[in-house]
This record gives C-alpha cells, structure tokens and sequence, in this order.
C-alpha cells in the first residue's frame, strides 16, 4: 500500500488521455460520485515535462513540474474525508517522463486510459483547436500536414508503451470511447469496479462534453476564467471552484463564451491515408491489450 507522504493520503487514480477521447466525459460523471474526488482543476499537469511534448511546439518546459508535492495536493483541498481522489491530464500520454515521475510518487496507482478511433481524435482535436483560435483558418489536411500533433497524438501504442514499463496491466484501465458512445452506463459501471466503489443515485452517464464543434466568443474572457480559477487554487480555495462548479457556474461561463463552430470537414479519402498510418500502431495495441478495435477499422 502507499504510504502518506508529507502528511497527505496518496491519490486513488490518474486518467492519462488520451485528449478528445473521452476523457472530459469520464471526469464529468466521477465528478458526480458521492465517493470521488477531482482534483481542481481536473488537468493539474504536474507530472509532464514539457508543456507540449510533441509536435512542432515540443521542449516548453512545464513550470508545474518543478513545484513540490504539496503544491500538487492543494488541488485536492477539497476533497471530502473518505473520498478517493484523482485527476486526469491527457497530457501525461505524451509525455515520456510523466510515468518514472507517477510511479515514483504513487507506485499503487490506478490508471485510466481513453482511447478513440485516431482518425476521429485528429480531426475533433483540429476542430478544437480551430474553435479556440489556436490554429489559423486552415483545412484539416493543411492542418495534419503542418503540425505532427495531430497524428502523434492517436499512437497509444507508442504511447503506452512509457506506462507499461513501469505498471503493471492491472493497474490499467482501457476505455474505448465508441463503446462509451454506445453503452454509457456499462461502461462506466466497469470504471466504478476498477475504483472499487459502488454505484451511486443521481448519476447521468450522459454528461458529455461537446465543446468540439464549439468556437471561442472571447479569448480574453477564457484568459480571465483561467487566471481566476489558478487564483482560487494557488490561494488553497480549491473549494470554492469546486463549490461554483457545482451550482454550474463554470459550465454556464463556457456556454456564454461558446459560439458556432466553422470547419470544412475532412475531404473523401483523408480519413482512409491516415488510417494506414495508423493501422499498425493499432494492432500494436489490440495484441498488447488484448482488446478487439475492429471497431475503427471497419468504417460504414
């Protein structure tokens, strides 16, 4: 079992990504559970390196990784005595020194990851990433071909590759996003199994996020929600977001800054040649696992 480090009780569980696969969708209904506790804010991003740690923007190293393990527990000062505890921060898939840097301060960790048809995770993350300015006015495959992110990013085995050298395969849970889309609760009847509580009343399995195919009304309201949000959190009032967030503060803030998004969608036979770039990271991943993802591979 963990021992208590510095005075405080080891965390329960990491979601690790991957980012628009689901993983928003997971903290969402955690969140709700009588028994869970997440961290505030749910992306802490400690434990990676480097802010963006592929693509073209890799190397920005990540100042959260160099504060203490104390800095790391404030964001869970809210949490109720006898909760179990996580966050989930997609990044922590991309990077290499996030797992030495999770094993060493948890080493009973549980782990959850989320996966999707990668072709399907590019481009939500492009229309993300075109919703919120971060990339100029350009097509999808202007997109792909000028930032390597996007397929970088839908490599889990690769990726996985970093975690299963230090866990063990028990300790990790795999979600695959379309069986969440097709089956909700069972699904995360499975995550409530793996985190060893029971199923609770009030629960909408449903409480997905659908931010992709928003865009930003204002980035300085964005910056602002941001900075006040560190705010909270750096001065240990991680409870009264959590508080906010509750009475649904936060989601009307991101409804109010949310407009219809523009993207031309993917011409016809991108999603087929990015498939073949995918196609053998892919059974990677179905034999490590020993999962069927014939799912993504046998497209209507």
């Amino acid at each position: 079992m963990n021992k208590a480090i510095n005075g405080h009780r080891p965390i329960d569980f990491i979601g690790i990504g991957a980012a628009r696969s689901g993983s928003s969708w997971v903290g969402n209904v955690l969140r709700m559970h009588p028994d869970i506790a997440i961290s505030e804010p749910k992306e802490v991003r400690y434990f990676n390196r480097y802010q963006i740690p592929v693509g073209k923007d890799k190397g920005r190293l990540n100042p959260n990784h160099e504060q203490s393990l104390d800095w790391y527990f404030k964001r869970f000062s809210h949490a109720e005595e006898g909760c179990i505890r996580g966050e989930i921060s997609p990044v922590y898939l991309l990077d290499e020194a996030a797992a030495p840097a999770i094993k060493k301060a948890f080493p009973d960790i549980k782990i959850i990851l989320c996966v999707r048809d990668p072709v399907k995770r590019a481009y939500s993350s492009y229309r993300l990433h075109r919703g919120m300015g971060v990339i100029e006015d350009i097509s999808f495959e202007q997109a792909i071909e000028q930032e390597s992110l996007y397929v970088e990013m839908g490599l889990y085995a690769k990726q996985l590759k970093h975690y299963l050298n230090y866990f063990d395969k028990k300790q990790i849970l795999v979600v695959v996003f379309e069986q969440l889309i097709k089956d909700p609760e069972k699904e995360f009847k499975k995550i409530f199994e793996f985190l060893a509580v029971g199923l609770a009343p009030g629960i909408d399995f449903s409480a997905r996020n659908t931010n992709e195919s928003s865009a930003m009304r204002s980035k300085k309201l964005h910056k602002f929600a941001f900075k006040f949000t560190q705010l909270l959190i750096n001065s240990g009032l991680g409870f009264v977001l959590h508080g906010l967030r509750r009475l649904g503060i936060h989601n009307l803030v991101n409804r109010f800054n949310s407009a219809p998004s523009k993207c031309v969608p993917m011409l016809a036979g991108t999603g087929e040649r990015l498939m073949q770039r995918f196609s053998d990271d892919i059974r990677e991943l179905e034999t490590t696992l020993e999962i069927d993802l014939s799912v993504w591979k046998n497209k209507p």
